[in-house]
């Protein structure tokens, strides 16, 4: 009996542990493969409209929103 209370708690940490790990690689490959190229995209697209004068506040409004989706 205690030997089965034993593995019931070392299969409790190891699923807890695999749930902790799989929530890491989740949260890393969203952002890598959604935030990232968006924030690139957002980072292009300031640099773009902060060539053209009249455009310059959109251009800062999209830096700052590329640097709040990288943070």
């Amino acid at each position: 009996m205690l030997g089965i209370i034993i593995c019931l708690g070392i299969l409790t940490i190891i699923f807890w542990l695999c749930f902790k790990v799989t929530g890491a690689m989740f949260s890393i490959l969203f952002w890598l493969f959604i935030k990232l190229p968006f924030a690139i995209l957002m980072a292009f697209l300031g640099i773009t409209f902060c060539i053209t004068i009249l455009l310059i506040p959109i251009g800062k409004g999209c830096f700052n929103l590329a640097w709040e989706l990288l943070t």
